[in-house]
């Protein structure tokens, strides 16, 4: 083993973030996620926390017998007394077609890194399958997905996979997900079609369907939906009694590509502020955001409050 993986090693036993063994290292994230990768492959495990407030990752040894495999969180890292988070949706961005938007891409990493946003979700078909225009061979999708995607040591994307990326499994037999999470640690692939990210006390989940006969589970302990697939921009409440609440908010995030699902749709991202009340979420505020001067610029102001007395009594005072 080289002396290089060894100082990881013993880094990562110290509880050391991603940023500081970089600079204990001198070597960037990316080549610390290829060095794990490696150590991955002599038998090396190891657990990744996410912090919701700076984009970091703390890794530390995973000694379970039973499961065994490198365990990627569900959760973000949070404290109990979390007042809010920032952060920026999007979907179907379909990688590797003439229809993709690298630039705009980019820049809504710029757009986060100006705005001190460290979180972004994308609602999946992170690629494309080449169903339509291809711009790369079906066998390079995913090492140009690799290579293409944005990166900033300061965000995070949460993602899931949906129709167009599950593609490479069915063509040729490559695992998306598995891809990239040894190779990419900030894009936190949490699975296909449907999965929850945990967030204080409360729940965030995304779905993007596999096939036209899928459809999404809803749960009770679940306050925010972000919906991909549809290319449009849409939000759906269920008001209760008063109708100045909802219990939970279903949004559909617009594609951040060139394939307009109708006259009515265009690239677009979503700025979302997320607020808690113990733990749990109470308020949601949107703005849409459009492209325009190769910028983007927050348009709209939609406002939510979810009703969180009874997922409080439920879920914090019970304990």
């Amino acid at each position: 083993m080289s002396e290089t993986s060894i100082k990881l090693i013993n880094l990562i036993n110290e509880n050391k973030t991603l940023i500081q063994i970089s600079e204990e290292l001198n070597k960037t994230p990316k080549q610390i996620f290829n060095l794990l990768t490696m150590l991955k492959n002599s038998g090396y495990s190891f657990y990744r926390r996410y912090s919701c407030f700076n984009g970091n990752i703390i890794y530390t040894p995973n000694t379970n017998v039973v499961s065994p495999e490198e365990t990627i969180s569900n959760a973000l890292y949070s404290p109990k007394n979390l007042k809010y988070i920032r952060a920026v949706a999007i979907s179907d961005t379909h990688i590797g077609s003439n229809f993709e938007r690298l630039d705009m891409l980019n820049e809504i990493y710029n757009y986060c890194v100006k705005n001190n946003i460290n979180i972004i979700f994308h609602c999946g078909d992170i690629i494309d399958n080449v169903s339509l225009d291809g711009k790369v061979p079906k066998e390079e999708r995913g090492e140009y997905l690799l290579k293409n995607y944005p990166y900033d040591s300061s965000i995070l994307t949460f993602n899931i996979l949906g129709n167009h990326d599950i593609s490479t499994m069915k063509e040729l037999n490559q695992n998306l997900q598995i891809l990239i999470n040894n190779y990419r640690h900030d894009l936190v692939c949490l699975g296909y079609e449907e999965k929850s990210l945990k967030v204080c006390s409360d729940y965030i989940k995304m779905y993007h369907p596999l096939s036209n006969y899928s459809s999404m589970q809803e749960d009770s302990d679940t306050s925010l939906y972000l919906l991909g697939h549809s290319h449009i921009f849409s939000i759906d409440s269920r008001k209760k009694n008063d109708l100045k609440t909802t219990d939970r908010l279903k949004i559909k995030v617009p594609a951040l590509c060139d394939i307009n699902a109708s006259k009515y749709s265009y690239p677009s991202a979503l700025k979302l502020t997320i607020c808690f009340n113990n733990g749990i979420i109470s308020d949601i505020t949107i703005h849409q955001l459009i492209y325009q001067n190769n910028q983007f610029i927050p348009i709209n102001d939609f406002h939510y409050t979810i009703n969180t007395e009874e997922k409080i009594k439920t879920r914090v005072l019970s304990k």
